[in-house]
């Protein structure tokens, strides 16, 4: 085993004591070299399908890889009985070779001990290692071995290759080699024309060797290509040596003397950052504009990119992956520190300070105490060197200002879990979780694309189960690598249970329930506690009113609050004065409360709640239908609600919330006791319902209202949610049941007195019994909705029992009747200064114009409804009366006017989803436009 060398930096050999081994074919190479390359860590069987094929491999795949596994321990095996070289471990294979038996690793090591040497000041010492680095390659890397991961590799040992040549040519100028490298220099710059830190040496080595004029026009030369294939000017380093090279600046025009044996501290160049992941995926977009921000300096201070986001969402993977795309344009380094900010122990400012010091070439003893001194002698250092340095999890701007260089010739890279209050950064980026695309690519590339091809609606489905967040779906994929046996359904199927999906997004020292209890550990006793039973409501957000109610907070102490915890990356705020949570949060939130609140805790913030919706909903109520009973019929509660002082402030708050109280009143009725205030609640959400078209979703709640009341013998609340129920079935034409269900319900509001529910029971069974053609009973029940309306002064029930009641007139052919009922209709909506009433009636009044044979007068009626629903914000009704308009330019022998709006109609519905309005405009535009060729014809 310790006589094994394997080449990957030409063609693929592997020998043993000097004597070559035979490989076999190319593909057998290619799973050599992915071993070989791991260094150690396990490659696993669909990684290598991955590696050889990508994605479409063959269906023998995984045998295939088996069987080049098998000859692969052939030759490298002295006893293949007990396998000590090329080992099966963790659902794949790993390569046990001394450090240093293959060349790419031997390569990377070179290159890290040569910066170790020049960060000593050794610069002879780091020349020779990286020169040693490179005479490493033979010939084009891995050649001849097929697959995207040779591909891949090539492609990131071309760039590794550039960099170690770059920093071997700093070296040399170092060394005072300038006019040794000129050649090679120019020859690189012909290569690569737009790689500026090439142009850069190659200016130095021209000037330091006496060539002025040559290394201004290589500067004008670049000048042009970067304009020509970029549109950019140089950035601000090249510039700055262009105008040193201009003064004759001696830095740059004295030839170095040779510095090998220099002390340390003198000029150091440290190279910290981690090595980028090779799974990095996504946020393409992002990274080239941070690539580009940091690439090029601002004018007067460091460019600072600040990057927040929740913890897991892919912060320092994304600070790497660009720091390690811009390492080449910082020439003096690059600084890294894990600040530890999500942590109980965050790292000090000074602790950090002395480690950059040491870092930059200062001597332990030379480092000052004082963490003001401290900061001080690292902007100086920084000043005049071109350094990036990586801020990883901050916690606050008081751990980062003693750490920002206050020179423009560096540039800092923050990542945080919240924005760091009062750093005004050149870019700040909120990060969010990937795409889902982006989420498929970085579960592809470590689960193995053939299991994700081979089932795709269950890698998608495991992508939702993990919320896209990156951490999630590393922790996902990594466990589904390790069981290549499992199907990616039965992963799935582990994380279908809400309750126990965190407890299995975990593996080893990876783990999203501990990633979020790093922030949680960090909150104050209100805010956490806040932030544990704010997740307890069942609804898709919050408003600042509700979570106040719910607390049992003022507005601004709970906005305070609220606050705090979006800051701390643990809540969402995607509108003033609302907030949500990430779905895995709200999972870890509620674990908490399940652990440390009460379940009548629990109960007591979701009724607080509901009685705070009770109450604003009756006061959006009064605003949007003055003079109805039902407000004032309603449980009095304790939380005072919402004012609501203007019709559109109702409308908009219904519009608003009424999706989510619906679902916190199912979660309502799992409370004992609650289904009274959950029937007072659905009855204030009347009006919403009406012009939100949310019947569908009011059916489920309505009746488990309903019945639970009727088990508790609670009349009132069972006739509450039996008219709810009712009017929601009629509005989806099940006439079926809305019609037995109306009749109970108007019978229990009847016993226990309840006149403002029984005259809308009543207005509701009479148009099902006019659907029904059942005409007479109809109009005995409009009757009834009239006088019991008068008899407890609902005059906004009235004036729509009236306007109703036209439809049944008109199907008597009662034209004048109806007509006679709008007019009434409308005079009372007038007054009430109600215009959805007032356009309503105005709708009915000119359906009974048209029946009387007045289409002109019908036509100025719907004019005036579309004029109302205009000014007022109520589209519903510009279908129904352009379809309306177009009849009666129809009656009128106006065809092509009638088809005018008919088209009008048609766009109106397709508009509002009103399939049947939109095919009754069809057949009228239809009608239209064959009426004008007959027209036309004649």
């Amino acid at each position: 085993m310790t006589d094994i060398r394997i080449v990957l930096l030409g063609p693929v050999r592997a020998t043993r004591g000097g004597e070559e081994l035979d490989l076999g074919p190319a593909q057998r190479h290619a799973v050599l070299a992915a071993l070989a390359v791991s260094e150690g860590r396990v490659v696993t069987t669909e990684e290598l399908v991955d590696g050889l094929w990508g994605d479409a491999p063959p269906a023998h795949a995984v045998a295939a890889v088996r069987n080049h596994v098998s000859h692969l321990r052939s030759v490298l095996e002295e006893d293949r009985t007990a396998p000590c070289v090329l080992v099966s471990a963790g659902g794949g294979y790993v390569l046990r070779v001394p450090v240093g038996a293959v060349d790419l690793t031997l390569f990377r090591s070179l290159a890290q001990d040569a910066a170790r040497l020049r960060a000593e000041g050794d610069f002879e010492g780091s020349a020779n290692r990286l020169r040693q680095a490179l005479g490493l390659q033979t010939g084009k890397p891995l050649a001849g071995v097929p697959g995207p991961h040779a591909e891949r590799q090539r492609e990131m040992f071309a760039e590794r290759r550039l960099t170690v040549v770059h920093e071997r040519l700093e070296v040399e100028l170092a060394l005072g080699h300038h006019a040794r490298v000129v050649e090679e220099l120019a020859s690189l710059v012909s290569e690569f024309p737009l790689n500026e830190g090439l142009r850069a040496l190659l200016m130095t080595a021209l000037h330091r060797s006496g060539r002025r004029s040559e290394a201004l026009a290589a500067f004008a030369d670049v000048r042009r290509v970067l304009d020509a294939e970029l549109g950019v000017e140089p950035t601000l380093a090249l510039r700055d040596l262009h105008e040193r090279i201009l003064r004759r600046d001696p830095d740059r025009c004295a030839p170095a003397a040779p510095v090998a044996g220099r002390q340390p501290g003198s000029h150091s160049y440290p190279e910290q950052l981690p090595s980028d992941t090779q799974e990095f995926t996504g946020r393409g977009e992002l990274v080239e504009a941070l690539v580009r921000v940091l690439g090029t300096p601002q004018a007067m201070a460091p460019t600072i990119v600040a990057v927040a986001g929740m913890g897991g969402v892919g912060k320092t993977a994304l600070a790497v992956h660009v720091a390690q795309r811009v390492r080449r344009h910082f020439t003096d380094g690059q600084l890294y520190v894990n600040l530890r900010g999500a942590r109980p122990d965050p790292m000090e400012p000074g602790a950090v300070l002395v480690r950059f010091l040491r870092s930059l070439g200062v001597a332990e003893s030379a480092v000052p105490e004082q963490i003001e001194e401290r900061s001080a002698m690292y902007r100086s250092l920084l000043a005049e060197r071109r350094v990036l340095v990586v801020l990883d999890d901050a916690r606050d701007l008081a751990q980062l200002r003693p750490l920002l260089p206050g020179s423009e010739r560096s540039a800092v890279l923050v990542t945080s879990r919240s924005r760091p209050l009062g750093l005004a950064p050149t870019r700040q980026v909120d990060l969010d979780v990937l795409e889902p695309d982006e989420a498929l690519e970085l579960f592809s590339r470590i689960v193995g694309r053939r299991r994700v091809h081979a089932e795709p609606d269950a890698a998608r489905e495991l992508l939702a189960a993990c919320c896209h967040l990156p951490l999630a779906i590393r922790i996902v994929a990594a466990r589904g690598a390790a069981r290549p046996d499992w199907s990616l359904a039965a992963l799935c199927h582990r994380l279908a249970d809400r309750r126990q999906r965190l407890a299995e997004l975990s593996m080893h020292d990876l783990a999203v329930d501990a990633c979020f209890q790093l922030s949680y550990d960090q909150l104050p006793p209100l805010a956490a506690r806040a932030f544990r039973l704010l997740a307890v409501p069942q609804t898709s957000d919050l408003s600042l009113s509700a979570a106040a109610a719910g607390l049992e907070l003022t507005e601004s102490s709970a906005l305070d609050v609220l606050d705090g915890l979006v800051h701390a990356g643990l809540l969402e705020s995607p509108a003033p004065d609302r907030y949500r949570y990430h779905d895995l949060l709200r999972l870890f939130a509620q674990a908490r409360a399940e652990q440390l609140d009460p379940q009548e805790e629990h109960g007591a913030l979701v009724l607080r709640m509901i009685d705070q919706a009770v109450a604003t909903a009756a006061n959006a109520y009064r605003t949007v239908r003055p003079g109805h009973g039902i407000p004032d019929a309603l449980a009095p509660v304790a939380a005072p609600g919402l004012p609501m002082p203007e019709r559109a402030d109702g409308h908009r708050w219904l519009d608003e919330e009424g999706g989510n109280l619906l679902d916190l009143a199912g979660q309502a009725l799992d409370i004992t006791g609650a289904h009274a205030a959950v029937a007072d609640l659905l009855l204030a959400l009347d009006p919403h319902l009406d012009s939100g078209f949310l019947w569908r979703d009011l059916i489920g709640v309505c009746r488990r209202t309903m019945h639970l009341a009727a088990a508790h013998g609670d009349t009132r609340a069972e006739g509450r949610a039996g008219y709810m129920l009712g009017g929601g079935l009629m509005q989806l034409a099940d006439l079926d049941e809305a019609e037995p269900v109306s009749a109970r319900a108007a019978a229990q509001a009847g016993a226990c007195g309840d006149l403002p529910v029984l005259a809308e029971i009543n207005n509701v069974r009479a148009m099902i019994s006019h659907q029904r053609q059942r005409t007479q009973e109809s109009f005995a029940l409009f009757a009834e909705a009239i006088r019991h309306a008068d008899d407890c002064g609902s005059a906004w029930t009235k004036a729509n029992a009236l306007a109703n009641s036209v439809i049944s007139h008109l199907a008597c052919e009662e034209a004048d009747l109806a007509g006679r009922a709008a007019e009434e209709s409308l005079a009372m909506f007038r007054l009430l200064e109600d215009p959805f009433g007032e356009a309503y009636a105005l709708h009915c009044a000119g359906r009974a114009a048209r029946d009387l044979g007045d289409a002109d007068r019908a036509i100025a009626l719907y004019e005036q409804v579309l004029a109302l629903a205009r000014a007022h914000g109520l589209p519903v009704f510009a279908p129904s009366s352009m379809l309306h308009i177009a009849n009666c330019q129809l009656d009128a022998g106006r065809p092509a006017e009638a088809a005018s709006w008919a088209e009008q109609s048609v766009t109106a519905s397709r508009k509002l989803q009103m399939q049947r309005m939109e095919s009754l405009a069809l057949d009228t535009l239809a009608r239209s436009l064959a009426a004008q060729q007959a027209a036309h014809g004649c």
